[in-house]
């Protein structure tokens, strides 16, 4: 695909793009701060003439190069507004700039945002918190609360320094999907750090690097083994949803002299962790292109949109030298260096082939998926059974008969395996199998592998993140209530909170353990 940047109005734009076309969503709209954001660039020479006195007693003159800005505000009145009947319950909730900024102005290009989604899209919507609750309710409305995914926090350092109240240091975005169950989120494609010392964690671990330190905060408070905070030694600050990421600096090489530009390493995050190489990436409140850098650098294809003459006029200049984009009603010639050097862009590639369409769908379901598996995994974190997860099914076996013997010979009850059957214990000459489950995510726990013959009781030992339950049934009683596994096996399914007909065959080890003598004691 050519990549694309539009002059003209982004909503008429949206509307003649066809629907699921577009991967990724990042936008950065204006937020209403009811200011006219203006950048303007100047240079200062020495002048015997000049105004500013400086080092040694010199002079100096200031030259105002070039201003650019932009009106980010949005005036109402009743008459103008198309919705009256939600603009009287919105003059309860918010003011009447806001209502109109939601209802008249965001609300059309974000309906038409998630009609440009493929089902495994992503939208970032980037505001500050003047706007940013109103904002997520009319995101809501669009794409469903479940598709929320979370509120993410830039913070920065520069800019105001407010006496009067804290000062606004951070920036909102608001992350959904169109599917909740299928999206793409590329964990291991965020950005890394260098490891402060590479020498201490091995050759391996300082070419992966770390995952980033998200926030500033243990750098004055420190970090100890006590603290609530989720913290890895060997990977620093796990991923968060608060971002530190400086602002671009007035001095630095990235700047491109537009008002609100944003750091590209902020943006480089979201195009990693959201999409692959190849999608497609719309930005359709471009300013300075930010958008578009991130994408060629990183093999994602785009499409930016802006109405401001000053936004294109930098974009021409930022594009210099890049001929696979086309440019749509606007000219970049007039802005763009004469006989610059063509830039070429990196292979569009993942160290192997272009990842096809039905790929990446099953790699977004796979997201979700994952998602789902380690939040189940994160309910056994600090459970002193958290490694038997890991366990394949035959050494789980092994541990509950392992776990089982020690309990009953803490109660004074010997037992001892049955030749090669490590599943089977003999206990004062009656026979007993010995089945094992985790937990589910759903609350049950599903013993397998019972089988009709060799034993007459099995033993069903459950284990929770912070808890332990067992039964024991007779053998027949087991297989009435079980479900075939294979033609010879049979598994049942037991809920600790609430399974009738589980009563009366224990449920905790004191429980189990009463009913256990009474049997042996036959």
């Amino acid at each position: 695909m050519m990549n694309r940047i539009y002059f003209g109005d982004n909503l008429q734009i949206l509307r003649e793009l066809p629907s699921e076309s577009i991967d990724l969503i990042y936008i950065d709209p204006p937020f209403n701060t009811g200011k006219t954001q203006k950048l303007t660039r100047i240079k200062t020479t020495k002048s015997k003439n000049g105004s500013r006195k400086g080092f040694q007693g010199n002079t100096y003159e200031t030259v105002q190069l070039s201003t650019r800005a932009y009106q980010d505000s949005f005036d109402f009145e009743d008459q103008d507004f198309v919705h009256p009947e939600i603009g009287n319950a919105y003059k309860t909730l918010m003011p009447a700039g806001s209502a109109y900024y939601i209802e008249v102005f965001l609300k059309p290009r974000l309906k038409e945002a998630y009609r440009l989604l493929k089902p495994h899209g992503s939208l970032y919507f980037h505001i500050d918190y003047r706007e940013s609750h109103y904002c997520k309710l009319l995101l809501d409305r669009i794409f469903g609360r479940e598709s929320f995914l979370n509120e993410i926090i830039w913070a920065y350092d520069f800019g105001g320094r407010s006496r009067s109240k804290w000062p606004a240091k951070h920036d909102n975005i608001l992350f959904y999907v169109k599917d909740p169950k299928k999206y793409i989120f590329n964990t291991n494609e965020i950005d890394r750090e260098k490891y402060m010392a590479p020498g201490l964690v091995g050759p391996e671990k300082a070419k992966k690097k770390k995952m980033p330190t998200d926030t500033w905060y243990f750098t004055y408070v420190g970090m100890d083994e006590k603290s609530p905070w989720e913290y890895d030694p060997e990977d620093g600050m796990r991923l968060t949803d608060t971002w530190w990421q400086t602002i671009v600096g007035t001095s630095s090489k990235e700047r491109m002299g537009y008002p609100t530009q944003k750091p590209q390493k902020l943006i480089d995050r979201i195009v990693k962790a959201s999409s692959y190489p190849g999608n497609i990436v719309l930005d359709f409140f471009a300013g300075s292109g930010t958008v578009g850098k991130s994408c060629i650098e990183l093999s994602r294809n785009f499409i930016l949109i802006d109405n401001n003459p000053a936004a294109l006029q930098v974009m021409a200049q930022r594009f210099t030298g890049i001929k696979d984009i086309e440019w749509i009603n606007f000219d970049p010639k007039p802005y763009q260096k004469v006989n610059a050097k063509e830039v070429v862009r990196p292979p569009v590639t993942t160290n192997g082939p272009i990842l096809s369409r039905e790929f990446q769908m099953l790699a977004a379901t796979a997201s979700y998926i994952q998602k789902d598996l380690e939040e189940q995994n994160d309910i056994w974190k600090n459970s002193p059974f958290e490694w038997i997860l890991q366990l394949p099914a035959r050494k789980k076996s092994k541990l509950a008969r392992e776990l089982v013997a020690s309990w009953l010979a803490a109660k004074g009850i010997s037992c001892e395996p049955i030749g090669d059957a490590s599943e089977t214990l003999l206990i004062n000459e009656h026979r007993f199998a010995i089945k094992f489950s985790t937990i589910w995510r759903k609350g049950f726990y599903k013993f397998q592998q019972i089988r009709a013959e060799g034993y007459e009781y099995v033993i069903c030992l459950g284990i929770s993140p912070f808890n332990a339950h067992c039964w024991i049934f007779d053998k027949q009683y087991a297989i009435d209530h079980a479900k075939k596994q294979h033609q010879t096996e049979f598994w049942v399914t037991v809920n600790p909170e609430n399974q009738q007909w589980a009563e009366g065959f224990g449920g905790n080890l004191d429980q189990a353990y009463k009913l256990l003598r009474k049997i042996v004691r036959k």
